[in-house]
């Protein structure tokens, strides 16, 4: 099993680097395949036809012998409330809202301590004043241990020495707290087309829509669900209905109950949200290196199917066509008719065209060249951000598929026309349902 460290060796680094820049899509393409079949040691096949056989057989038989469903865990590090360390605020005193104090995240340390094939490495958020009790205190089969600190916007990535192995842990004024160490599992999601998104609370029936939904008309074979502090009883019964009511060939339902955050809170603040990027960074390195591609949409957002002349093609096929590895697409707010309080995705049938939805989403292919830049919810591929955008896509954002957590939009009016295209995706990819919008 190979791991790769964020934002770098995650590309085939046999390969000239002139080459790289010169790959047009049938190298792309190529690439892909040359990049599983040495992940998962498919044999050289002269015949294209038969090697892409031989892969998809190989692929069967790993998916064949994990199950459909796990729940990994997540080292998580924080400090106790009664700790007289905490991480200091962005925001000045006098600006700070009660809703900002309550949903900064001034206790958690790391996220997540993964152990790859050639180094260690900590997944962490924004450690600010925190980075010295983090540095002096990290300890390594008892013994200090060098650092190499990646810092970006929301979240940092400490790296420590290659080849680097034993037991972790911290150490905070005399006391050792342990951190333990999963190693990354990239193979279990290994040339499967994988969505990944970040819940809290959020209806099964929703989920399970929206995954059969991207099932259907996306191809969609794994889902990672990032869990905020879900209810238990309701993310039991959203894993059991996943596995009973959909086709995914892999499911990872991963417990992320930290500080979810909120909004900075001015401009030329530092940011005060950390999860859900982090979250994103570390599930490539843990788990999604090998993926044959990435989608990041949220429960109440469907990708439109896609508008071509072949037979079947996907969000991932574009992404797998481009020459970044990399799209981004902007979406339409979808509306239901004279209802208030939330409701399904099933129910919206209306759109309009004067309240489009600016944020992009993205679908990327692991290993190309935007996978090189570290992951954002709505800005992926770094600086090549800019010729990601797709144009012939876009997705439908459920106005009323909200609990309210953030913003009661299901009691704010909001009208449209009838959207037969919407109504149509949703009666082709949603079978089982009969009560839509229009």
């Amino acid at each position: 099993m190979v791991a790769y460290p964020i934002g770098g060796s995650q590309h085939d680094l046999s390969r000239p680097r002139t080459q790289n820049r010169k790959m047009n899509v049938v190298l792309i393409n190529q690439y892909t395949r040359d990049h599983f079949k040495s992940v998962i040691s498919v044999p050289l096949l002269d015949d294209r036809q038969e090697m892409d056989q031989a892969l998809m057989t190989k692929i069967q038989q790993t998916n064949n012998s994990v199950p459909r469903l796990f729940k990994p865990k997540l080292s998580g590090l924080r400090l106790a409330e009664d700790s007289r360390y905490s991480r200091d605020m962005p925001l000045p005193p006098e600006r700070r809202s009660k809703k900002y104090v309550a949903n900064f995240d001034t206790r958690t340390l790391v996220y997540d301590a993964v152990e790859g094939a050639q180094r260690i490495s900590l997944f962490c958020p924004r450690l600010l004043n925190l980075w010295p009790l983090l540095r002096d205190g990290l300890r390594l089969n008892g013994a200090p241990v060098r650092l190499r600190r990646h810092q970006s916007l929301r979240f940092e990535r400490l790296d420590l020495p290659k080849g680097a192995r034993g037991v972790l842990s911290v150490d905070i004024d005399g006391v050792q707290l342990p951190l333990s160490l999963p190693p990354v599992a990239t193979d279990l999601f290994a040339g499967l087309d994988t969505m990944i998104t970040m819940v809290k609370d959020t209806p099964a029936q929703w989920i399970v829509d929206w995954a059969n939904y991207h099932t259907s008309a996306h191809g969609v074979q794994g889902l990672v669900l990032l869990d905020n502090g879900t209810d238990a009883d309701l993310m039991q019964e959203t894993a059991a209905r996943l596995v009973a009511e959909t086709s995914l060939t892999r499911i990872a339902i991963v417990s992320a109950p930290f500080p979810y955050g909120g909004n900075a809170g001015g401009r030329f603040v530092a940011p005060a949200k950390y999860l859900q990027v982090a979250m994103l960074n570390l599930m490539r390195a843990r788990f999604l290196a090998q993926a044959s591609g990435i989608l990041s949409v949220d429960v109440d957002e469907f990708v439109q199917p896609m508008q071509t002349e072949r037979a079947h093609c996907t969000i991932f096929d574009m992404a797998r066509a481009r020459y970044l590895g990399c799209v981004t697409f902007l979406g339409s707010w979808a509306f239901v008719k004279d209802t208030k309080g939330p409701q399904p995705q099933s129910a919206h049938g209306y759109t309009d065209l004067e309240h489009p939805c600016k944020s992009p989403k993205w679908c990327m292919v692991p290993g190309g060249l935007a996978d090189r830049f570290v992951l954002a919810v709505h800005r992926p591929a770094g600086l090549l951000f800019p010729l990601t955008r797709l144009t012939q896509v876009r997705y439908w954002h459920f106005w009323a598929t909200t609990t309210g957590w953030k913003v009661p939009r299901f009691d704010i009016e909001a009208t449209g026309s009838p959207d037969l295209e919407l109504v149509q995706a949703l009666q082709a990819h949603l079978p089982q349902q009969e009560d839509l919008g229009a």
